[in-house]
């Protein structure tokens, strides 16, 4: 009997150690920050600011300003690959964005999609 009980404590000590093991990997995954979601502003551009890497985009009495980067892609109405500088104050735009912890980044900046008109069966 003492056998059966040598044994049983042993496998139960090994359990604990890989469990120890095992918690501390889970709670890295866990407390990882969590990707941000796209998110989307359409309006018009109110300003632009080459230098500080900037566009202010306002709809009604909501204004946004975007951080751009070199990652950030740009058309408009008449080039479907633009740069900042092609951008103009008044464009209406779409502005793909995230929220990186308060930081509005701006993935894509475009104008915005066209409503296609539902087709009617007669």
């Amino acid at each position: 009997m003492s056998k059966y009980l040598l044994r049983a404590v042993a496998v139960s000590s090994l359990v604990a150690v890989a469990l120890a093991f095992s918690l501390p990997v889970q709670a890295q995954e866990s407390t990882g920050a969590a990707k941000p979601k796209r998110q989307s502003f359409t309006g018009v551009i109110g300003s632009i600011d080459a230098k500080a890497n900037t566009v202010t985009v306002k709809l009604n009495e909501e204004s946004k300003t975007f951080k751009v980067s070199d990652k950030t892609k740009f058309s408009t109405a008449d080039k479907k690959t633009a740069a900042l500088g092609d951008l103009k104050t008044g464009d209406k735009v779409t502005v793909g964005y995230i929220d990186d912890a308060g930081t509005l980044v701006a993935q894509r900046i475009a104008p915005p999609a066209e409503k296609k008109p539902k087709a009617t069966t007669n």
